[in-house]
């Protein structure tokens, strides 16, 4: 996880450690910003958020960007610019005083149109990302002390070259990653629960690399896709039902006749991981 994200998990942590009761003198401003497609092939997305709600989906045809950004102005700076491609979008801390930082709210819609590259980073935040339908070419998501939930729900029309997930003390999950069309997928945990649902329609292979430290990683994998892990951290736990084990490392058994291979190296230290076959 990068610094910069550390440092706004802490902070926003130590604000929802304080206690939920609205300190007095905040005050809530709403601001919307909205704008159109023209020329852009692509579209930058760099998003860095604090504490509340962080929401991104599809937004219209037509439109390029769409956001919703509710803050204490006593508590936050708003930040949205856009130029030649890029949009950065978010909130900086200020003074830090405030306690009811759960009703703040970032709601950003992106053009299903244009190529997307997405940064996101964020802290105490509780996230529902959904980048089904949008064009994901490269993507990061660096969490602090948040619960996040990412779905893929529709195919990625591009190739996503690579998804790259930093997460804190946090409760990951993510459905659908076999609809994000990614030749990669890397993942570093701290201290949480992270759950990887591959399910959705595959076009290619995949290659995972998972490196988890104090909790749990669950592995849900569609039944037809041919998996190969390779397991290190000699201190975790690991449920490999419906895989064969070769040497040190453990093959599903249509491996070699599936039309679509999961490669996964996962090297965990404390606590366990499971492999979950499911359906789609």
């Amino acid at each position: 996880m990068s610094e910069r994200t550390a440092v706004l998990g802490l902070a926003a942590a130590a604000l929802l450690s304080a206690g939920a009761t609205p300190a007095a003198g905040q005050d809530w401003h709403t601001v919307t910003s909205t704008r159109q497609v023209g020329a852009e092939n692509l579209l930058r997305v760099d998003v860095e958020y604090g504490a509340g709600r962080l929401v991104i989906g599809a937004a219209p045809a037509g439109t390029l960007y769409r956001s919703k950004l509710r803050y204490d102005q006593n508590l936050f700076e708003p930040r949205t610019s856009y130029r030649n491609g890029l949009l950065r979008i978010g909130v900086d801390a200020g003074r830090m005083r405030g306690r009811n930082i759960e009703a703040g709210l970032l709601d950003l819609a992106l053009s299903p149109e244009i190529p997307v590259e997405l940064e996101l980073r964020f802290g105490a935040a509780e996230a529902a990302l959904d980048l089904g339908g949008l064009r994901v070419r490269h993507a990061k998501i660096s969490t602090g002390a948040s619960r996040t939930a990412l779905r893929v729900a529709t195919p990625n029309p591009d190739i996503c070259r690579a998804i790259v997930i930093e997460v804190g003390a946090a409760q990951f999950t993510a459905t659908g990653l076999g609809n994000l069309n990614a030749e990669r997928l890397s993942l570093h945990g701290g201290v949480g629960e992270v759950i990887l649902d591959f399910t959705g329609e595959w076009k290619s292979d995949m290659t995972a690399d998972v490196a988890m430290g104090l909790g749990a990683l669950t592995l849900r994998i569609p039944r037809g896709v041919g998996v190969r892990v390779r397991k290190g951290g000699i201190l975790a736990g690991f449920d490999s039902q419906g895989l064969i084990k070769r040497g040190d490392v453990y093959f599903s058994e249509d491996w070699d006749s599936a039309e679509r291979k999961l490669t996964i190296d996962v090297d965990a230290a404390l606590g366990s991981v499971r492999v979950a076959w499911v359906d789609g």
